[in-house]
């Protein structure tokens, strides 16, 4: 509402506050305004900082990050993650305090040969997690436990038939391209003349498949992941001079690759668009339109990324690290591209796990850009209008259902006789009970039988429509009486239980 383009580049300072006074926003908001413009100065497209801002609010007090908000760590790889992309925002340890915890949690679940393993609990270190690992650790000065990290990965490598490369762990005889990678890229990181690394390379040049791709083990289909595991190290060994021209073809024949398979199968879960968009920015195809579509889909499933019960590893996390390497890409072309401008756009509805109404509420706020229509969607919040009058529809819906014909027949035949009396007594007694325990809940028997008021109304109207000829005593009194407990009964439990975010997910 106070961005001129509804970007975070129309946040101008001066009109700011005032505007803030004018939608009714608190001044203490005003602190949200300005960390919103400071994604921009960061270069951080307002998905990858949705997604670190829902992340930190998941940082447990101890041990490491679990895939689930609430839940415990069961694996490194969500901490691993987490730093990547914190300190790929621009964090420090200054700026953020989880990274410093998380990196003292890695180095206490490193093994004694220099392993960091991938599941906890488990005896024997990985090689794909400690390289990971590795590549933090060492933005955070941690020497002793980087060295340790090196001694391992060199100590596991395993001569091949071209070249050199890994396997999953010591206990595991096949090599794969994934921890050949990963183990590579943080040794060329460490030391650009790492002796073994030319030999690294020849192992993943020979081991790409005739169609362009990579596999995990060689002979095997080729899969996005992979290839962007290895074509992100040997661009990385190009830029340093480990690698010459002799990769140039492996990459055009990566590059037609990829091409043909967003083309003939673009991929739709969360983890393979992120890898295809990972693998897009290391080959230089993010301006491919194609690439753009592959974004704009991960982007339209924030109400899953951003959900409090997404998976914070495979989902949450992937993504947001995917939207900023390429963001970042873009931003280091020369020319100015039209291109991708909608990554700066913020979102007309607000994350799901920044949602404190009813969900309904945020599309209403998100329907106009207008002053009016926010004061008005304000009042509506305020009143819970919404939520009442879809646990009054609710409710008289059930009456139909329980004071059905037979019901109303009998009630209706009823005179000032015993049956008559006690049906009265039965009918009453049981609305002040129902208004005991309302008034229970809201501590004000005045506030009980008001919010009861619209259920009599329709109770009142429901009769009416659906007249049936009889006394107004007894047998009106019990017939509306009773109409008034249901309606009231499941306008009270759908407005408390939280219904209307259950008819509207998010």
């Amino acid at each position: 509402m106070i961005s001129i383009d509804r970007t975070i580049s129309g946040l101008d300072e001066r009109p700011v506050v005032g505007q803030l006074e004018e939608l009714g926003i608190p001044r203490h908001h005003y602190g949200v305004v300005r960390a919103v413009q400071s994604w921009r100065r960061a270069a951080v497209p307002p998905d990858a900082a949705f997604a670190l801002w829902m992340l930190r609010e998941c940082v447990p007090d101890r041990g490491g990050l679990p895939r689930r908000r609430e839940a415990t760590a069961e694996d490194t790889g969500p901490t691993i993650r987490y730093m990547q992309l914190a300190l790929a925002a621009g964090e420090t340890m200054r700026t953020d305090p989880a990274i410093g915890h998380f990196a003292g949690w890695i180095m206490e679940c490193q093994l004694e040969d220099g392993s960091l393993p991938a599941n906890l609990g488990v005896a024997y270190g990985e090689v794909g997690t400690t390289a990971r690992a590795l590549r933090v650790l060492r933005q955070v000065e941690a020497a002793d436990a980087t060295r340790r990290m090196r001694n391992f990965l060199i100590g596991t490598s395993v001569e091949a038939a071209h070249g050199r490369a890994w396997s999953y762990a010591r206990e595991e005889p096949t090599l794969v391209t994934g921890a050949t990678s990963l183990a590579a890229l943080a040794l060329l990181e460490i030391d650009p003349h790492e002796a073994l690394l030319p030999e690294v390379v020849t192992f993943l040049l020979d081991a790409q498949e005739p169609c362009g791709g990579w596999s995990e083990v060689p002979g095997h289909e080729a899969t996005i992941h992979n290839t962007f595991n290895v074509v992100r190290f040997l661009q990385a060994a190009r830029e340093t001079g480990t690698a010459g021209s002799e990769i140039d073809d492996a990459l055009a024949r990566a590059r037609a690759w990829f091409r043909r398979k967003i083309q003939r199968r673009p991929p739709r879960i969360v983890l393979d668009l992120a890898y295809a968009l990972r693998l897009a920015a290391q080959l230089e195809l993010t301006q491919s339109r194609e690439v753009e579509r592959l974004a704009m889909r991960l982007c339209r499933d924030r109400g899953r990324l951003l959900s409090p019960s997404s998976d914070l590893y495979a989902e949450t996390e992937i993504a947001a690290i995917a939207l900023l390497e390429c963001s970042r890409h873009l931003d280091s072309l020369a020319a100015v591209l039209p291109c991708w401008q909608w990554r700066w756009s913020l979102p007309s509805v607000p994350p799901p796990f920044l949602c404190r109404t009813a969900y309904l509420y945020e599309l209403l706020y998100g329907l106009f850009h207008a002053r009016w229509w926010i004061r008005t969607v304000d009042y509506l919040v305020a009143a819970s209008v919404i939520d009442r009058a879809t646990g009054l529809l609710l409710g008289t819906i059930a009456a139909l259902g329980f004071v059905d014909d037979f019901v109303t027949g009998a009630l209706a035949s009823t005179g000032m006789d015993a049956r008559g009396i006690a049906s009265i007594i039965l009918v009453g007694g049981v609305i002040v009970l129902w208004l005991a325990v309302k008034c229970c809940a809201s501590s004000s028997l005045l506030y009980a039988f008001r919010t009861s008021l619209w259920s009599l109304l329709a109770a009142c109207l429901l009769t009416w429509l659906i007249y049936t000829p009889t006394d107004l005593a007894p047998g009106m009194l019990t017939i509306v009486g009773l109409r008034w407990l249901v309606i009231d009964v499941i306008a009270h439990t759908a407005g408390s239980s939280g219904l209307l975010n259950r008819l509207i997910p998010r």
